[in-house]
Formats: C-alpha cells, structure tokens, sequence
C-alpha cells in the first residue's frame, strides 16, 4: 500500500520577505499604484492650491490694510509684508513636502497591498503548472497575512482528493499485478502494467 503525502500547506516558519520579491508582478502593481498615487496627487494638488492660494490673499489683504494707515510707520509696514511673504513661502513648502511625503507613503503601501495579492497568485501559479507536469503534491504555504487564503485552501483540497484517488488506482495496479503474476504471467507482458504504476505513484511521491 502505498503511503499518502499530505498536501495541506505545512507548519514550518514562513521565508524571510525581501525587498526584491515585493515587485512579483510589477506590471499590474506599478499600474495599481500609479492610478491610486495620480488621483491621490490631483486631489491633494487642488486642495493645496487653494490654501496656498488663501495664503496669499491673506497676505494681500493684510498689505493693502496697512496702506490705509499712513502713520504707520514705513519699517514697521515693510517687516509685516515680509513677514507674511515668508509665511506664504513656509505654506508653500509644507505642501510641496506633504505631498511629496504623501506620495511616497502611498507608493511603498501600494506595493505591499499588492503583493499580498500578487504573491499568493503567483505561488499558486507555480503550484498549478507543477499539477500540470503530473506532481500531486503542495510544497509551502501562503503566508500569515497574505489574501487568497480561501482559494489556496479550496487548491490544496483539490490536489488532496487527487492524490487519494490516484493512490487507490494505484493500490487497484498493485493488486492486479499481484494476481496476474500469481497467474503465471510473464514479466514481458506485465513491464508495461508495472510502467504506468510506477508513473502514476511518482506523482505521489
């Protein structure tokens, strides 16, 4: 009889992530991130331009207030002005950085979000064209956070139920070979049989 392998994904502590095997599938999570990061851009360009456009009517305003104060003094006029010139400068700046900053929060979040999608994808992938080659056998697992993990589940049953089916054909080859040999015949007529019994339990192997 032979042995059955278990297929369900194992307990052995999950591969250390790196940086390179983020990008698994850099078309698709280049082009996610770069429609989130464009409307998060456009969003946050209008809205900066408006406070800064605000910043500067402030300054505006506060300028042709202090011309109608001839008293007050040229100095004192002149330092105000510049003053809120510097402020306008330091709303200028703390947008052009937020959104800079924004932008890149959102570009590396891009990526990790979809790398957990990606990356349970393109592991199944690999674990699809293995069944492909006729090996019914899963090797790893998803890792702990990963999406899909409904899907892997429902694959890893779907390979589980054709390495049981595959083993009881398998057992079915053994015992008619058992009687054919038992019945005298030859090695010649059975090394055919005894072939595809082999082939089929090394996919179970």
């Amino acid at each position: 009889m032979t042995s059955m392998t278990d297929t369900r994904p194992s307990s052995t502590a999950p591969p250390k992530r790196r940086l390179r095997n983020y990008l698994l599938d850099s078309r698709f999570q280049l082009k996610y991130t770069g429609y989130v990061v464009t409307v998060t851009l456009l969003v946050a360009s209008v809205l900066g331009a408006i406070a800064y456009q605000f910043s500067v009517e402030q300054t505006e305003q506060l300028t042709i207030t202090a011309a109608m104060y001839p008293d007050l003094h040229p100095e004192v006029a002149e330092d105000l002005e510049g003053w809120s010139r510097a402020q306008d400068r330091r709303v200028l700046f703390a947008i052009v950085g937020g959104v800079a900053l924004l932008t890149l929060v959102l570009a590396v979040t891009g990526i990790l979000v979809t790398h957990k999608i990606v990356g349970p994808a393109y592991k199944m992938k690999l674990l699809l064209n293995r069944v492909a080659r006729g090996k019914l056998s899963l090797s790893g697992r998803l890792r702990q956070g990963d999406e899909l993990q409904d899907v892997f589940e429902a694959f890893a049953n779907m390979v589980e139920a054709l390495r049981e089916e595959q083993a009881r054909e398998v057992r079915e080859l053994d015992a008619a070979i058992d009687e054919m040999r038992e019945a005298g015949t030859p090695d010649g007529v059975l090394a055919h049989v005894v072939e595809v019994r082999d082939r089929m339990q090394s996919a179970l192997d």
